[in-house]
């Protein structure tokens, strides 16, 4: 189960839903085995549960190579493996090949 809450949580934090800091506490509990209590269990079946109306509302069309860049920093981001300095920088390079 921890592996699907991570993957779900990962998920959560790439698409720029809820408090990263919440989010990136309940990743470091789950990695150091200790169980999910009840109020963040919760707080992560409402945020899959609460509708993303800009985007439900958009027609499905594939991302730009960039938006998965940038989920893949911040997923990177959130796991530690980057500052938010260079989360700031590599961002901001990705974004001004516009």
């Amino acid at each position: 189960m921890s592996e699907d809450m991570l993957k779900t949580i990962k998920g959560l934090l790439a698409s720029g839903r809820g408090d990263t800091k919440r989010l990136r506490n309940i990743i470091e509990e789950i990695k150091s085995g200790e169980p999910v209590v009840m109020s963040d269990y919760r707080y992560i079946q409402n945020l899959l549960e609460s509708p993303d109306t800009p985007e439900k509302e958009q027609p499905v069309t594939p991302p730009p190579k960039r938006d998965t860049s940038l989920e893949v920093l911040r997923v990177r981001l959130a796991e530690g493996q980057i500052s938010i300095e260079e989360f700031r920088v590599l961002k901001k390079a990705l974004t001004e090949e516009e």
